[in-house]
């Protein structure tokens, strides 16, 4: 064949390289298969084996015969950023995932784009395409934006490549649409075995490794943001406890820990506590026993005995048996060839479920924690972990049961599902480790993990508020609450007054107190930091006060989104200079009651993170020029009404924290008053690139709050004189 060395030597000028033996073996399959007039073509290779190349090479051959345009879908967005930069050495390339399709619109042989964006841009993509390459087109079982994609599109020809071989039978029927606009599916598929006959060079690793998003549905995501931004009354540690528990183990598991949690009072009786167990109440599936169907879908044990057993492991009981019920259920398997193997059964009832796998009676095992040693199941073709133990001795002994030194080279397959956007993803980088360790190929494992983290759930979360706000920023607690306090004072001093260990110490510290002295003592405690130090007994109320101000696992991902650059801050001027004013205030009343015409304030803090989180507005890092300049605008006018207001900025390394002190004094009614106000900013990243720009935007927002005091102060008593 011509083309193939023609296709090696622009590899040779872009890459350095050429094709191996056996890709050029597959490569010559699929240009024959071609030119015999198939149009709808799946090639399956094992990981590892250069799919990408052979993507590369089918979309050049096409373009060398005539085709106008070649669409190239990737499942993810980071897999286009992944693809991209590679493909456009060889060819000139568009990328479009943002849905706004200018890459579709500008005259680009190859685009690269998920399927999601492409059908949002299909009205203008009819007739634009002669050929689609998809990617992992294995996902295309369980995804209906592909099937939906190329009816619309009605390519000449279509195009899969997979590291997996799922069932046949299962994946010509889910691409039955595909069918009707290219015809019957043709299916190369080569083996480990099959590609190292043709090259003896193809080392083939000991087992592939495939991920499942295990999606949560509209009902469940509105239950795991009362977990996760902390909107349940009761216990933060249990709130994050059962936020883990719903990721990691579904549905049933959840229900059962809750349960005992409102039993054991750790769960306030509230209206979203109701709306939990009217979740409970119901019998649909939960997010992790739908993951399990859709791989049961591609791995079907039921059509392909090679893979038999399939043992999936899950660490709860209750997700044990639910899994059960859904595969009996969902997909019609027998419920004898389906065991759960848990502590419930006897020793001699697990003898007789493992004798009856070996003997191939029993297609589907599982197991929880008793099945992951000390138990001899049966070598899997299938492993599925449902959850991924944090134990690296748990993680291997799972492992142990799909990988053994005795056993044949096979194409093994290791599948994990994860829920994406929640802190179940966090645990996987850990697992990708050991897998590398114990010799599997973790190379198809090519996602941006960054997206299925519970920061991508916030950072989405902002940017729909904001959008809806028609705002750059949005505060804390409405991000975080669904509402935000009229008066973050009132309502910070109110939680306060509620604890009647507070209550009981700062009494047991000041004697007795009438309201407005017990109130007065609460608002001195919180900015004077001395009056604190009576106490550790004080102290300790007060952060348990701020721990139920600031519940759920988003408060530690809004300090990393901070750390990292992707979010800043500031205060709300207007809200928090009202705790400015309070002092000037009281330092008013104090000259009046000693008949002194002046009064000074050396220690007003503001230094306590969970109270000044009352009075948080969050942005987006991109906005953080824009805003700035807002700010200056505003500065400007008060400095000219005011006078300029003196800054010390300091760098607090032990807090990582930015802590601004202003010195200004104010005139009214014949009393003067020197007040200097200290602000500390968190999560202070020193070494960002942002540092300078983020300490002017603090700086001017310190200037904007005690501006902001003084009006306050002026509208009440009288011409105010600033000087600093």
């Amino acid at each position: 064949m011509e083309f193939i060395p023609e296709f090696n030597r622009k590899l040779e000028n872009a890459f350095r390289f050429t094709l191996h033996r056996y890709q050029e073996a597959v490569a010559e399959d699929l240009i024959n298969q071609l030119g015999r007039g198939e149009r709808f073509i799946t090639v399956s290779m094992p990981t590892g084996s250069g799919k990408t190349i052979l993507e590369m090479l089918a979309a050049e051959y096409l373009l060398s015969r005539g085709y106008k345009r070649i669409l190239v879908l990737e499942p993810t967005r980071f897999l286009c950023d992944q693809m991209h930069p590679k493909w456009k050495l060889l060819v000139k390339t568009g990328k479009e995932y943002e849905g706004n399709c200018w890459s579709f619109l500008r005259n680009y042989k190859v685009v690269i784009s998920t399927p999601q964006t492409a059908l949002k841009c299909v009205s203008n993509l009819q007739g634009e395409f002669d050929a689609v390459i998809i990617d992992e087109v294995h996902h295309a079982i369980t995804g209906k934006y592909y099937n939906e994609l190329i009816p619309e599109l009605r390519p000449k020809v279509v195009i899969g490549f997979t590291a997996l071989l799922p069932s046949e039978k299962a994946y010509k029927a889910s691409v039955s649409k595909i069918g009707k606009v290219v015809g019957e599916l043709k299916l190369l598929h080569y083996d480990f075995q099959e590609l190292s006959k043709i090259d003896s060079k193809f080392n083939p690793p000991k087992a592939l490794v495939d991920i499942f998003d295990s999606e949560l549905d509209e009902r469940e995501r509105k239950l795991y943001d009362l977990l996760y931004f902390g909107r349940l009354p009761g216990d933060a540690k249990t709130l994050y406890f059962l936020e883990r528990t719903f990721s990691r183990y579904g549905k049933k598991a959840f229900c059962e820990s809750f349960s005992r949690a409102v039993e054991k009072g750790n769960i306030t009786v509230s209206q979203h506590a109701e709306e939990i167990n009217g979740f409970c109440r119901g019998d649909e599936p939960s997010h992790k026993a739908r993951a399990l169907l859709d791989v049961l879908t591609v791995y079907n044990p039921e059509e392909n005995p090679k893979l038999r057993p399939v043992i999936v492991f899950t660490s709860r009981k209750a997700t044990a048996y639910e899994f059960k019920d859904a595969i009996v259920r969902g997909l019609k398997v027998p419920h004898h060839k389906v065991e759960v193997l848990t502590s419930d059964l006897s020793r001699e009832q697990r003898k007789e479920l493992l004798l009856r796998a070996k003997k191939g009676d029993v297609h589907l095992i599982i197991s929880t924690l008793v099945g992951e040693e000390g138990v001899d199941i049966p070598e899997a073709g299938v492993l599925v972990m449902t959850d991924v133990p944090r134990s690296p001795l748990r993680f291997y002994q799972r492992l142990g049961r799909l990988i053994r030194v005795s056993s044949p080279m096979s194409t093994k397959v290791f599948v994990i599902t994860m829920t994406p956007k929640t802190e179940e993803y966090g645990d996987l980088s850990e697992a990708v480790r050991n897998l590398y360790w114990e010799g599997v190929d973790v190379s198809y494992i090519l996602l941006n993990l960054e997206e299925k983290l519970t920061i991508q759930r916030l950072l989405d979360y902002i940017r729909e508020t904001t959008k809806m706000l028609n705002s750059k920023w949005a505060s804390y607690m409405l991000l975080t609450q669904g509402d935000e306090p009229r008066d973050p004072v009132e309502y910070y001093l109110s939680a306060l007054k509620s604890s009647e260990t507070f209550e009981r110490t700062l009494k047991q510290v000041f004697g007795e107190l009438y309201r407005e002295e017990f109130e007065e003592w609460a608002f001195l405690i919180v900015t004077k930091p001395i009056l604190r130090a009576f106490s550790e007994e004080l102290k300790k109320t007060m952060k348990n006060v701020e721990k139920r101000l600031n519940r759920g696992k988003v408060v530690r991902d809004f300090d990393r989104l901070i750390r990292e650059d992707r979010l800043f801050y500031f205060y709300d001027p207007e809200r928090l200079s009202d705790m400015v004013l309070m002092e000037l205030e009281r330092l008013r009343k104090e000259s009046l009651e000693n008949q002194a015409s002046d009064s000074r304030s050396v220690l007003l803090w503001f230094d306590r993170k969970g109270f000044l989180r009352l009075f948080t507005n969050v942005f987006l890092i991109e906005n953080l020029e824009s805003i700035i300049e807002d700010m200056k605008e505003k500065i400007r006018e008060n400095e000219e009404i005011f006078g300029d207001i003196y800054l010390e900025t300091n760098h607090n390394k032990r807090s990582k924290a930015i802590v601004v002190k202003a010195y200004f004094s104010a005139s009214a009614s014949g009393i003067k008053i020197r007040i200097e106000p200290q602000f500390n900013y968190y999560n202070f990243n020193e070494n960002s690139e942002l540092k300078e720009k983020k300490i002017e935007l603090i700086e001017l927002n310190v200037k904007d709050i005690c501006y902001r005091a003084m009006e306050k102060y002026l509208e009440k008593y009288g011409e105010i004189n600033s000087n600093t």
